[in-house]
């Protein structure tokens, strides 16, 4: 029998899957090669449409899956080569800050597309834990590396550590309140991980006070009318829920 723990990871792999077959915003999340952080659609609460296509726009669709299939097989072997240099390198210089993030940046890309292309959790994971680990030793050895509490936050979320992810981008937040990127996918992890739409909001709206541009600004109020609908939701779900317990006690 599996565990909670195991249970709650497939639970947020499944919720992660989701937000990857989303448009990305600011080109932080995309199925293929992935930038590191966690920012999905703004569409991410809507259920998708399914257009009608023709026989030949479904023979197209079936060649360009195919060869972004081979990229992807391409790409992780170009990866794997590349992280096996990286760690070589580190043998020789343990503490070289910028070969320990470029080396977590591989490993975290490899796991997305562990995860993505080839649906291989077994192996994502793995690359994700070795992500978190090279991401925490730059924080160690250099706690101002822009963007580290982020990257640190995107590994270690994908990797089922959600109280390392959250900590995290808390931290990336506190150390530059007006980082857009941050709050957009802190926002994006309450409202999908943890269903704190409130808690997304509070983080969108803070965006739109820093006078983003306008496409942006479009964006982050759709995020915001969409969480304000889901949280709306659950609210009448919840308050629902009594009652119907109550009639079914009365024998009604």
């Amino acid at each position: 029998m599996m565990g909670q723990r195991g249970v709650d990871k497939m639970g947020m792999m499944t919720s992660l899957r989701r937000l990857s077959k989303k448009r990305p915003v600011l080109g932080i999340l995309f199925v293929v090669v992935l930038s590191i952080g966690l920012i999905g659609s703004y569409a991410i609460f809507a259920a998708p449409k399914t257009p009608m296509v023709t026989q030949e726009a479904q023979a197209d669709a079936a060649q360009q899956a195919e060869a972004l299939q081979k990229a992807a097989q391409e790409q992780i072997s170009q990866l794997e080569t590349e992280i096996s240099n990286l760690q070589k390198e580190l043998q020789a210089k343990p503490n070289d800050v910028a070969i320990l993030l470029q080396l977590g940046d591989n490993q975290y890309n490899l796991g997305t597309l562990y995860l993505f292309a080839n649906g291989d959790q077994a192996k994502a994971n793995e690359s994700f834990k070795a992500a978190v680990a090279s991401y925490q030793q730059v924080l160690k050895l250099n706690p101002q590396e822009k963007g580290i509490n982020l990257r640190l936050a995107g590994a270690a979320l994908y990797a089922g550590d959600t109280g390392l992810a959250e900590e995290n981008f808390q931290a990336a937040i506190k150390a530059d309140p007006g980082d857009n990127n941050a709050r957009m996918t802190y926002g994006m992890y309450l409202a999908s991980i943890k269903g704190d739409f409130q808690g997304a909001i509070d983080q969108w709206q803070e965006i739109l006070k820093h006078n983003p541009d306008k496409d942006l600004a479009d964006q982050v109020q759709e995020m915001i009318k969409q969480a304000e609908a889901a949280k709306q939701q659950a609210s009448q779900a919840g308050n629902s829920q009594p009652q119907a317990e109550g009639e079914q006690g009365n024998g009604k």
